[in-house]
């Protein structure tokens, strides 16, 4: 079996002394880093996390484009629209048109700036006049639409915001179909409860064109739908009690008992038998 020799240098004086200096030398070494890592850290940041925030944030600004760079800074072309008396500058128009269009607007005494105008203020839309302006210039309304959906799509417009909104006044006569405010209010909660979400859907689709007489005829298939549900003598669309149905005479009861309803149609004959019964007639 080998001899295992151990040397302790601790016995050695020469080793210990360049264990000793290596040591310091390695001491040296490591201050003289982390005085380097302090003038690194020195001034704006303190500690290494500070730095690492520092440059992360560095980082974003120099990912982020300037505004000013962003921004177009060449100047947008002025043009002068209209004459010092206030005629149409047709000029402009060709320009702006081409010449064409600004020779057909200029012929038929049209202000293609003031239909501009009008169609940024208004949702992208032009009014009656305007329409019979330009179709009386060769322009019809189809042409014109087509035009104007071009120029609206281009501006990334919403499509819904040429739909016609409904005025307060048509507002009511709608809701006067219904009884008045209340009374479509019930038709709305009836609606609500009793419809599917499909048929709900429909309607607000109908109610979302603006279109009145679209409202109208959707307004008064809902009234069908409810009177078919709950008959047409209720409480709920008037909001009050409704009077009951009643003949004036004889004659009109024989009138009714003489149509084809009368022997054909149940719901028909049922009605006549509740008015009749609700009736105070002499015989």
């Amino acid at each position: 079996m080998a001899e295992t020799i151990r040397y302790d240098t601790s016995d050695d004086p020469v080793a210990a002394q360049a264990i000793a200096e290596k040591e310091a030398e390695s001491l040296r070494i490591g201050e003289d880093l982390m005085a380097k890592q302090e003038k690194r850290l020195a001034g704006k940041y303190k500690t290494a996390e500070e730095l690492e925030a520092g440059y992360l944030e560095l980082q974003k600004r120099l990912g982020e484009t300037p505004a000013t760079e962003t921004e177009s800074t060449e100047p947008q072309p002025e043009y002068e629209l209209y004459s010092d008396d206030g005629a149409v500058n047709y000029d402009t128009a060709n320009e702006l048109y081409g010449e064409q269009l600004g020779n057909l607007f200029k012929s038929n005494d049209i202000d293609p700036f003031a239909m501009s105008k009008y169609f940024e203020e208004n949702n992208g839309t032009l009014d009656d006049t305007m329409y019979e302006q330009l179709n009386k210039a060769g322009l019809n309304k189809d042409i014109v639409d087509n035009y104007l959906a071009g120029v609206r799509n281009s501006l990334g417009t919403e499509p819904n915001s040429t739909q016609p909104i409904l005025t307060d006044a048509e507002v009511k006569d709608l809701k006067g179909l219904a009884g008045g405010e209340q009374g479509y209010d019930n038709l709305m909660d009836w609606a609500a409860n009793n419809l599917g979400e499909q048929a709900a859907k429909d309607y607000d689709d109908v109610l979302a064109t603006g279109n009145k007489s679209a409202v109208k005829f959707a307004i008064t298939a809902l009234m069908g739908k409810y009177e078919d549900a709950n008959g047409r003598d209720t409480n709920l669309i008037t909001g009050k009690e409704s009077a009951p149905e009643t003949y004036r005479s004889m004659a009109e009861v024989v009138r009714d008992m003489n149509k084809p309803e009368y022997t054909q149609d149940e719901a028909f004959r049922d009605d006549v038998i509740r008015k009749l019964s609700a009736s105070n007639l002499k015989v």
